[in-house]
């Protein structure tokens, strides 16, 4: 077999198996599918963002729309958090490569990794919560467009997405899991678009490892949507800390 195809299945399997955490997660598509582009295909980091980028377009607009089906995807949160989220992850996302001359996005990436993975613990192994019933009060309304500001931002210059995301909508905006989960895929996806197009117009992205990472990624995306309410809360909760873990390994290990 040519070494360009087993290349390619190479990426189409990468892809499902990150796309199948992000379903059931809305975690992992940069914390643990850029550092895997890095580390197991030897990419350049700049590039392996804005290729992730790419692919995460397709994989959480898959994931958010098994989520819309199943109710778990709260509307009025994503809306108001996309507005500014969208103009800040395209300025960030165009000037991507003089960021990282700045501060290095595996930098950025392990800061963030470690932040999460201490608020997660504390969470649901210290305090372990009741799951939760969805409300929406008005600070949570009001509150939306400023994560979107600061976190799209984030996102559009090292493509990370769901973790953050799903963080604060679990830990700021008390969404219950599967909401918190559903809400990041389709805001997710919406900012990851127009940093997708930045990162074109930088030549940011690597074709061939995106042809092989989006059949992957759909597939994935949609069987973990899919499936997010048959699993127990708390085992989604730990699930997010061991994918949290991993990618804090691959960092180190790159």
């Amino acid at each position: 077999m040519p070494e360009w195809v087993l290349l390619l299945l190479g990426y189409a399997v990468w892809g499902a198996v990150v796309g199948l955490v992000v379903g059931f997660t809305a975690i992992g598509k940069a914390l643990l599918g850029t550092p895997g582009l890095i580390v197991l295909f030897g990419m350049p980091p700049v590039l392996a963002v804005g290729t992730m980028a790419a692919a995460g377009v397709v994989m959480m607009a898959t994931s958010a729309l098994q989520h819309y089906r199943g109710g778990t995807l709260v509307s009025s949160i994503a809306l108001r958090f996309s507005i500014p989220a969208v103009p800040a992850a395209y300025l960030t996302a165009r000037f991507a490569a003089e960021i990282n001359d700045v501060i290095p996005i595996r930098t950025v990436m392990a800061v963030v990794i470690v932040i999460s993975v201490v608020l997660l613990f504390y969470r649901y192994v210290v305090v372990r919560p009741e799951p939760r019933v969805l409300t929406l009060p008005r600070w949570k309304l009001y509150l939306s467009p400023l994560l979107g500001l600061l976190l799209g931002a984030l996102m559009g210059a090292t493509s990370i997405s769901g973790s953050i995301i799903v963080i604060a909508f679990i830990m700021v905006l008390k969404l219950p899991s599967p909401q918190a989960v559903g809400t990041t895929s389709l805001v997710s996806a919406v900012s990851l678009l127009v940093a997708a197009v930045a990162h074109f117009g930088q030549a940011n992205i690597h074709w061939p490892a995106l042809a092989g990472l989006v059949p992957g990624v759909m597939l994935g995306a949609a069987l973990g949507a899919r499936n997010v309410e048959r699993v127990p809360r708390q085992a989604l909760r730990i699930g997010i800390l061991v994918i949290l873990l991993l990618a804090a390994a691959l960092i180190m290990f790159e």
